[in-house]
């Protein structure tokens, strides 16, 4: 029998002697699930994803003043659309709200733009090919001028839509996305764009290192801190870790930010779920910048019968989706974590695969949304993709426990979950090397991802066009065809990446490079390290795979995020936009023993192109006093990076006629009775710098000046 017919024929009863869900859930990953109420009895999870489908936190909108927004409502909802309106409300300042013209000629029944049930539903696999879009309601709304009033000004804010009774709604409705919509005077051929991944908010890891480090030292110390950047004082102080890194790439004030999956832990404890992704609502709006979301192994599994992806569902949005940003990029969202209900059923800690796939309904979408951009004249053609898993690790083959247990779902599992030795549980399943094909075909320029909680850089070099060709009668089989690691070595895959081992409970080891620079190879100069370095510097060579360290402090390394320039008019990602930060020293000091200044594993170029993610506490943002006082309120930017750093931050008052000494004022916003200001700064490396904020007293000649 083939193996998804078993499973689907015996899913239930598997599920049941698991305490898990019963044979609806298992038959298929159905949009129509909905969670049980939690084991410990108490409400059910409050979705944050109702009746507005788009645009959503997760899958913001980035649109200049003056243009026109889409916004999709349920169109399972008795809403009387001639009644809706909307307005937008700073997500971060003051109270200013900004009504929306239009709405007057809804769309009923329209096809969404993000909910794609062809990439996460597994009953989908025999479709004709064309994606099944959820059924929408559709309203256009317009942007109004950023002259039009003294309250509206670029920034980022909240969609409100309300409307009018119905049967089923005889007060009236209103729904409300934070973080919906990016409003700018013009969207920016060259983004600034951060990427974070794996906070896995609810992991009771770091209280392990923090108690390793306080028996190492004698002193409880260490445990305390920890604790109490775990668990917090209050619970808006939880999580403090993933807290400061958002606080940093805010400082930064990019264009957009891309989360890698993994926000949550979802494995130890049964009902915590619930509670996690809670917190990770709380602490990713904290984002500043429109943040495009997709999920992560930790956040979709199917735990004590709670579906991990339908509460990610109703509390970010879609886990795979593509969206364009202006003219300047399209982000395409790939669920790397796509597998069966069963599949991802786990009893705590104890999970069958932790690794990536990608299937073919999922795979199918994909090729034909990349092809339609990069073929399309009017659509961008530069093209960043993230996910959770990386498809470019080497991969291993099936061990031969998972090839015998094949179709046999409780044995099946078991076996896949010990090829943790082998492969990592990297990529445990279907459509890598389908998936580097195509986006080496379609010219995507970067899939960045998280998952190994280390850096690492790499390209397939499958797209060289010096006339090293890797395949040289220029047919496409090494994609697919032969043994994993003939493959690769065929490709000519090559990254370098963070290797750690541990002796003596010291860490030794920091790059690895593919192949090995100390092995002799076929291929003159290609086994040097400064070779790879090329490789990888290399924009013609195919696509640019970037995994990021972890924003949480749960591992024994640094923890992090990235940021680079993104110039969206020429091809390619060189990955000395990276801006690599920190000096030899640092790395030598704080971070990893480097080894031998001789090791042919490293080489100083690799600093170049931004090996490493950006270590967390590096840069800090301070503001004391008040614009009321006689010495007003001083913002502070203190930077231990090695590279200047610009970034802005928005300051509140409720002074009258404020003035800023220090700093350059981006915009103000009148948001009565405060006055919002968006203030640049340039801190030079190792250095700090400060603005002060002054005004007039409340009630003194408020407004005046302005």
């Amino acid at each position: 029998m083939e193996r998804r017919t078993f499973l689907r024929t015996v899913g239930a009863g598997a599920l049941a002697g698991a305490g898990g869900a019963g044979s609806a859930a298992a038959n298929g990953d159905s949009e129509a699930e909905r969670n049980p109420t939690p084991v410990d009895g108490s409400e059910v999870y409050v979705p944050k994803v109702n009746e507005i489908r788009s645009p959503l936190s997760g899958v913001p909108e980035v649109v200049e003043a003056g243009d026109s927004l889409r916004v999709e409502l349920d169109a399972n909802t008795d809403i009387p659309l001639g009644t809706v309106e909307a307005r937008l409300e700073p997500s971060f300042g003051g109270p200013a709200e900004i009504q929306l013209d239009g709405g007057d000629d809804p769309i009923d029944g329209a096809t969404s733009r993000i909910w794609n049930s062809d990439a996460e539903v597994e009953g989908s696999e025999s479709h004709d090919g064309e994606a099944q879009y959820e059924q929408v309601d559709v309203l256009e709304f317009d942007i109004p001028s950023l002259d039009s009033s003294a309250a509206f000004t670029p920034d980022l804010y909240d969609l409100v839509v309300t409307w009018d009774t119905a049967p089923t709604a005889p007060t009236g409705g209103e729904d409300r996305q934070p973080r919906a919509v990016s409003v700018r005077r013009e969207i920016p051929e060259e983004l600034d764009v951060a990427v974070i991944a794996d906070p896995q908010i609810g992991d009771p890891r770091a209280l392990q290192s923090g108690f390793d480090e306080a028996r190492d030292e004698r002193s409880p110390d260490p445990f305390v801190q920890r604790s109490r950047r775990v668990l917090g004082d209050q619970p808006d102080e939880r999580w403090a870790a993933t807290r400061r890194a958002i606080a940093e790439v805010n400082a930064l004030d990019p264009d957009i930010v891309l989360v890698a999956g993994d926000l949550c832990l979802g494995q130890d404890v049964p009902g915590k779920f619930y509670a996690e992704f809670e917190d990770a609502w709380t602490i990713m709006n904290q984002v500043q910048a429109p943040t495009f979301m997709t999920l992560g192994n930790h956040d979709g599994y199917v735990q004590s019968g709670t579906d991990g992806k339908a509460l990610y569902r109703e509390t970010f949005g879609p886990p795979s989706y593509s969206v364009a940003i202006g003219d300047a990029a399209q982000v395409v969202a790939v669920d790397t974590f796509d597998w069966s209900y069963l599949d991802r059923t786990g009893a705590s800690v104890a999970v069958s695969t932790y690794g990536g796939q990608v299937r073919d309904a999922q795979l199918a979408w994909l090729e034909s949304e990349l092809t339609d951009v990069a073929a399309d004249p009017s659509r961008p053609d530069s093209i960043l993709t993230v996910g959770h898993h990386n498809p470019s690790w080497v991969p291993d083959a099936k061990n031969e426990a998972y090839a015998q247990t094949d179709g046999q779902p409780v044995a099946e599992q078991v076996a896949r979950g010990s090829r943790i030795a082998q492969s990592g549980q990297r990529w445990t399943g279907e459509n890598a090397f389908a998936l580097r094909r195509l986006f080496d075909e379609t010219g995507v320029d970067a899939f960045f991802c998280g998952h190994s909680h280390k850096d690492r850089v790499a390209r397939s070099l499958a797209n060289r066009t010096d006339g090293s060709a890797v395949d040289g009668d220029g047919d496409d089989d090494l994609y697919t065809a032969g043994d994993p690691a003939d493959i690769v070595a065929a490709l000519g895959d090559r990254y370098v990446r963070q290797s750690y081992s541990s002796t003596g409970g010291a860490t030794t080891g920091r790059v690895e490079n593919y192949p090995d620079p100390t092995v002799e190879r076929a291929v003159p100069g290609t086994a040097d390290a400064e070779g790879v370095v090329a490789d990888l510097r290399d924009t013609d060579a195919g696509t640019l795979y970037v995994n990021v360290a972890s924003t949480m402090s749960s591992t024994g390394e640094y923890w992090g995020w990235r940021q680079f320039d993104y110039d969206t008019t020429t091809d390619g990602l060189d990955p000395r936009a990276f801006r690599y930060p920190v000096s030899q020293a640092f790395l030598a000091e704080r971070t990893v023993n480097p080894g031998p200044v001789d090791d042919p594993r490293w080489v100083a170029e690799q600093d170049e192109v931004g090996f490493f993610s950006t270590p967390s506490y590096l840069l800090d943002v301070t503001d004391e006093g008040s614009a009321n006082s006689p010495d007003g309120r001083t913002v502070t930017v203190t930077n231990d990076q090695t590279l200047t750093r610009e970034g802005a931050v928005t300051v509140s008052t409720t002074a009258a006629a404020p003035t800023v000494e220090g700093g350059e004022v981006v915009w103000q916003r009148d948001a009565d009775p405060r006055t919002d200001l968006k203030v640049a700064f340039e801190v030079p490396a190792g250095g700090e710098t400060s603005f002060t904020v002054t005004g007039d007293t409340p009630g003194q000649g408020r407004g005046q000046g302005r």
